[in-house]
């Protein structure tokens, strides 16, 4: 029994997972499994939980694999006995990144007439039978067109008569700006899931895969591969009739995360080679088990994955296709770039309509071939509010005067040059307001859900008190590099830009010159606005529902100064903040959050203020204290902010958690969906608070054996949460044994019931119903009956 909580512990912190994957105690596990001691209720709570987790993981959610719902499939059947087992693969599969999915709605294809060799060279290596390479490699720089080659491969395909259905057996394209798309988290279970659906003999089998081993889906992603496709294709009896199908993997150099994150923000760019170069050596893998799969990978030729690719025993599996060299891309661009300036010129009712525009040839010579930079310039100048023709002229005549070392200095610098020329055809007057907008928007710390369009410019309307739409109107100017207007309100906040080039762009002043945004001053100011707002939470407030602006800044100002931190340049800007953080009523903020945080294991878990406040190897791991970059000095003034924020923060939290066991003087007792997050929380801090000397006189410990009616939920999930992360016989086990005579001394009525959370870890001699005499001499410390583990588990076996 207790060997078990242990193991569902470490999983649930494992280093392998991410902030916000963070463990769930044994009352979350009771709960999601619809039984154990909580009865009917609980099976309620569970129906209702697994619709909401329905909803976070359908093909819109840019969300991570989460540890919640995976407990009760791992360590029994009841989750998977609801789903059958497709249905639970695509609760894990990362809709998102299919060829048809809604958030890649409408998918990239090739203009008609265009990239007709590429796509025709690619279709008759699939269908080649005696071809002995089974994989092949398209690969260009950024602008032309890898994904829409890859996206019309899948459209002639699928519209070919080849005497069997989904030629196509599985697609994933990579994205950068994608939670659920950058990382191979969900790569294999993508494809196994595809895979099944595609191929008839393939679904019944992997079914019975998932539901006789659910936590597959949890698992390495070389053992997700083994069990999720090898072992049910073998299985397979007239395998080497099966018809062919194609896998197509795009954007292997967009997937720069490795889902390895420890607490602490990583940088993507730290393990980028070593994922892309692990996704490779997976497809390489399945290769060698001589499936009907051919493969179809399509990248940037990036110097790593070039060489990975060129070495033994790769080489021998893949054929090359420089999409560069394949075709005439400038007869392409001409072809695409002709006829949408037609379209432009009838639909703007412009003189001239079927003739050639005056730029056009310069058009067309200038983007050298880049798809890119021609339909940038096309979104450019397919404005309402402005004269196309006259923008043309405008991009044409600032092309002609530029630099020509500048032009030729790398091989984008057209495309830069193209989004200087962007940049510098907005209004001047309005051109800091838009640097200030991109900042923010690009350093907004948002969920792992992500918020949509709309809702993330809104918010930062509230934040930064510009008037409604404010924040979108200033970069409206930009709708030809960004996805903004009526049309993409439903696209999440990492699809703003339409190329990862024009970030690229804005970040670096070499290329963006006076149009370069600086990502630490937005920082800084987003920082200071959701400080703004949480100047308006106070006591009184506690129980109130926040307007939308307000429980963005609850749930995001712990992520946002741990982001922030380490980049801070000004002392002044330090104590600015610092200053503003011990005016704040944190005590109600905390209860707040907790108020309102989303339920326990989902992908908003990261709201919790615990999720960047404490730290397995480091409690309060949340230090106010300033970086080393900014140097204090001995000033008393200065070390005396330092020291009141600390102590504030502190007093704050155990404020916090002493309220919401008592549950006294509060409104409402926390969401049963918010407790187990809630518990996780205060069990971290508690286990920092019993580190020091005379802890048993600590408010919170004291709390903790005194809870108020309405916190025995939240008290017997920090029990839980205790026992499961206990590490042997260490001060945890003090910490119960404290509490619970307390409770006993003080005849406390939750000793009364019947399934009082001590009640599993007696002797059947000490009474399972009261708190009898005999149960205060239970002791849980060194010296006892139980002072090894190992006693205390045969004991409870």
């Amino acid at each position: 029994m207790l060997g078990a909580k242990k193991q569902l512990s470490q999983g649930s912190i494992d280093d392998d997972c991410p902030p916000i994957q963070r463990g769930c105690s044994s009352f979350t596990r009771a709960v999601t499994d619809g039984r154990g001691e909580y009865g009917d209720s609980a099976v309620n709570v569970h129906n209702q939980w697994t619709q909401n987790n329905r909803h976070y993981d359908q093909s819109s959610s840019n969300a991570p694999i989460f540890n919640a719902p995976i407990y009760g499939g791992i360590h029994n059947n009841t989750q998977i006995s609801i789903l059958n087992g497709l249905q639970f693969l695509y609760q894990h599969a990362a809709m998102g990144a299919i060829h048809e999915s809604d958030e890649r709605y409408p998918p990239p294809l090739c203009h008609p007439g265009t990239c007709e060799v590429a796509v025709s060279r690619i279709i008759a290596w699939h269908l080649d039978k005696d071809g002995k390479k089974k994989i092949m490699w398209v690969h260009a720089p950024a602008g032309y067109g890898k994904t829409a080659v890859a996206g019309t491969v899948k459209k002639e395909l699928d519209m070919m008569e080849l005497g069997f259905d989904s030629p196509v057996g599985a697609t994933f394209f990579f994205w950068r700006g994608s939670p659920e798309r950058n990382s191979p988290a969900r790569f294999i279970i993508t494809l196994a899931y595809q895979l099944a659906e595609s191929i008839p003999e393939l679904g019944p089998r992997v079914e019975a895969v998932i539901k006789s081993k659910p936590g597959i889906v949890k698992m390495a992603l070389e053992l997700q591969l083994l069990k999720l496709i090898v072992e049910p294709f073998k299985s397979i009896s007239d395998l080497a009739t099966m018809p062919n199908r194609l896998v197509i993997i795009d954007g292997i150099d967009e997937c720069i995360n490795s889902d390895r994150e420890s607490r602490v923000e990583k940088k993507y760019a730290e393990d980028q080679e070593l994922v892309q170069i692990r996704v490779l050596d997976l497809i390489h893998r399945l290769h060698l088990y001589h499936l009907p799969l051919s493969f179809v990978i399509l990248s940037r030729p990036e110097a790593w994955i070039k060489r990975h690719i060129r070495s033994e025993p790769f080489c021998d599996a893949v054929e090359a296709l420089d999409l560069y060299e394949v075709g005439d891309h400038l007869d392409d661009v001409e072809t695409f770039v002709r006829a949408e300036l037609s379209r432009i010129a009838k639909e703007y009712n412009l003189e001239g309509a079927d003739k050639q525009w005056p730029e056009e040839r310069y058009l067309i010579w200038r983007s050298q071939g880049s798809i890119l930079y021609a339909s940038t310039v096309i979104r450019h100048i397919d404005d309402p509010y402005g004269d196309p023709r006259h923008l043309l002229k405008g991009i044409i005549d600032s092309s002609t005067t530029s630099n020509t070392a500048i032009l030729n200095s790398s091989p984008f610098s057209s495309l830069y040059e193209l989004y200087r020329q962007i940049m510098q055809s907005c209004p001047e007057r309005n051109r800091c307001l838009m640097r200030e907008v991109l900042e923010e928007i690009m350093c907004m710390s948002v969920p792992r859900i992500g918020f949509t369009l709309e809702a993330a410019f809104r918010i930062l309307d509230g934040l930064s008190g510009r008037p409604p739409g404010g924040s979108l109107k200033a970069l409206r100017p930009l709708h030809s590099v960004l996805r903004i207007g009526p049309q993409h309100e439903n696209r999440l906040i990492g699809d703003l830009f339409i190329h990862s080039t024009f970030q690229e762009f804005l970040r670096e002043p070499d290329l963006s010159f006076d149009f370069v945004v600086d990502i630490i001053g937005g920082k800084e100011r987003h920082f200071s606005y959701l400080l703004d707002r949480l100047a308006s939470v106070t006591a009184e407030t506690i129980g109130e529902k926040p307007d939308e602006a307000t429980e963005f800044a609850l749930g995001f100002w712990c992520s946002s100064w741990s982001k922030l931190k380490a980049s801070l340049r000004s002392k002044t800007s330090y104590l600015c903040m610092m200053k503003k953080v011990i005016a704040l009523d944190l005590t109600a903020c905390i209860i707040q959050c907790y108020h309102f945080c989303p339920p326990s294991g989902l992908q908003l878990a990261e709201m919790s203020p615990g999720c960047w406040a404490f730290d397995t190897s480091a409690p309060m791991s949340i230090s106010f204290k300033p970086p080393g970059s900014i140097d204090v000095g001995e000033c008393a003034d200065t070390l005396s902010i330092i020291n009141k924020v600390t102590a504030h923060w502190k007093s704050s939290l155990d404020n916090a958690f002493t309220s919401l066991l008592h549950a006294t003087g509060l409104p409402s007792s926390i969401p049963l969906a918010s407790t187990s997050i809630t518990a996780e929380d205060c069990g971290f801090h508690l286990r920092d608070v019993i580190a020091k000397v005379n802890w048993r006189e600590h408010k919170l410990v004291q709390a903790l054996g005194t809870p108020g009616p309405g916190g025995t939920t939240l008290f017997k999930a920090v029990l839980e949460d205790l026992l499961d992360h206990s590490n042997g016989w260490d001060q945890s086990w003090e910490l119960l044994g404290h509490t619970y005579e307390v409770m006993v001394q003080d005849q406390n009525p939750i000793l009364e019931e019947e399934d009082h959370p001590f009640c599993r870890y007696l002797d059947s001699d000490f009474g399972t119903g009261s708190a009898s005499e005999s149960e205060s001499d239970f002791d849980f410390g060194p010296g006892s009956a139980f002072e090894y583990e190992s006693d205390f588990q045969e004991f409870l076996d």
